[in-house]
């Protein structure tokens, strides 16, 4: 009897172990994806596919969409969606691989998710067109060369008409943040110490001159007497 019942603990925890592992093999290719190439180019589609293998339309914890996430080597996030599943649990769509988002070679992560715990990624190459490449060189350039003239120009406008004004129309313009200098030949109000020593001399000048006109007047009021 102890003999049966132990073959039948283990016979259980075997099965246990089997449908466990089986279980783990089995989700962790819940959710899949794919794309149908390794490596893009700037214009090229991207064709990607997937599926859930659990998915249950008549299930409302498993009946919903797969969200996309496209993820550029700079972790920018290029595109979100989010794709309604077939009733197979499949999914399909394609993206284009142009716009101002797409402006880094290197690898590029797809990533679909399916619930908040049930994920899969997978990553291709992208790398600009040599076009583009070119045209933006091309840009670039441009916009140096066309600073490097202004800054020329600001020069030679600046030689030509002197400080404190710029060249208008072929004319030279006084510059409106630039106050007129004052005329240094014009009088001023003195103002400070200088108007504390002209005040006491010209006091004492007054003083003294009085002083000479009261010695006059009583010298002359003596000589009468």
């Amino acid at each position: 009897m102890y003999y049966k019942m132990k073959v039948i603990l283990l016979v259980a925890l075997a099965a246990i172990m089997l449908s466990q592992s089986y279980g783990l093999a089995y989700g962790a290719d819940i959710v899949t994806i794919a794309t149908d190439s390794s490596s893009y180019e700037s214009g090229e589609i991207i064709n990607v596919s997937g599926s859930v293998s659990d998915y249950d339309v008549s299930d409302p914890f498993k009946n919903f969409d797969v969200t996309l996430r496209l993820i550029a080597p700079n972790n920018n996030i290029i595109s979100i969606s989010q794709l309604p599943l077939n009733s197979d649990g499949s999914y399909s769509t394609s993206i284009p691989a142009d716009g101002p988002l797409w402006k880094y070679d290197g690898d590029y992560t797809i990533s679909a998710s399916h619930g908040s715990d049930r994920n899969a990624s997978a990553t291709f190459t992208f790398t600009l067109s040599v076009i583009e490449s070119e045209a933006e060189a091309e840009t670039e350039a441009e916009t140096e060369a066309v600073a490097e003239t202004e800054a020329e120009a600001e020069a030679v406008a600046a030689e030509k008409c002197g400080e404190g004004t710029h060249l208008e129309d072929d004319v030279c313009v006084l510059d409106e943040t630039v106050e007129p200098a004052s005329d240094s030949t014009g009088s001023s109000p003195t103002t400070g110490f200088s108007a504390w020593v002209y005040s006491i001399s010209f006091t004492i000048l007054i003083a003294f001159a009085i002083m000479i006109i009261l010695y006059a007047i009583s010298r002359v009021s003596k000589n009468k007497t």
